[in-house]
């Protein structure tokens, strides 16, 4: 019984929560993290948004329950669950994204089998529900963000039910 909780302690010390971050002290789930291009390494620890956290909780890669990462996004993310299911959609289908490094509500979209680090973003995603009413002004701010960071700007409409989300995209055009 000691044993069991001792090894308990010793776990709760590799994986800890911080505001936005799950972050992993275990050297062999940083390395299978690492693989598969998640993560941001810092000294002996990765620091992981908690949405993808809760992504590789569903995989089995981190041995914490997924609801236990929701109790603690949920707080600061009405949209937690539309998010979670654009990651799983896209990570499912070989590509990177990862919520934005600058806190803002987009998740950064990387080209398929291009890990972050060995190209730039390829677009930013915004996902918003199944419900959503948008009037062009509303979505200026959107395309502005998008078009100073040189990216395209992904709509993703999320219907949690069918938990496929149904995505616009929006990039520049010159003409001469």
């Amino acid at each position: 019984m000691k044993k069991d909780t001792e090894k308990k302690h010793a776990d709760d010390n590799k994986f800890r929560f911080e505001e936005t971050y799950l972050v992993i002290s275990d050297r062999s789930t940083i390395l299978k993290l690492r693989s598969l291009g998640a993560g941001v390494e810092e000294a002996d620890e990765t620091k992981i948004a908690l949405l993808e956290a809760a992504y590789f909780a569903d995989r089995g890669v981190i041995p914490i329950e997924k609801d236990k990462i929701f109790d603690t996004v949920k707080k600061h993310d009405k949209l937690y669950m539309e998010k979670f299911y654009v990651i799983k959609y896209l990570r499912d289908r070989g590509y990177i994204v990862r919520p934005s490094l600058d806190n803002t509500d987009y998740l950064r979209l990387h080209r398929k089998g291009v890990r972050p680090g060995e190209d730039r973003t390829y677009g930013l995603i915004m996902v918003v529900p199944k419900n959503w009413k948008c009037d062009v002004e509303d979505l200026l701010p959107s395309l502005e963000t998008a078009g100073r960071l040189r990216k395209e700007l992904v709509i993703a409409i999320v219907d949690i039910e069918q938990e496929k989300p149904l995505f616009l995209k929006f990039g520049r055009m010159t003409i001469e």
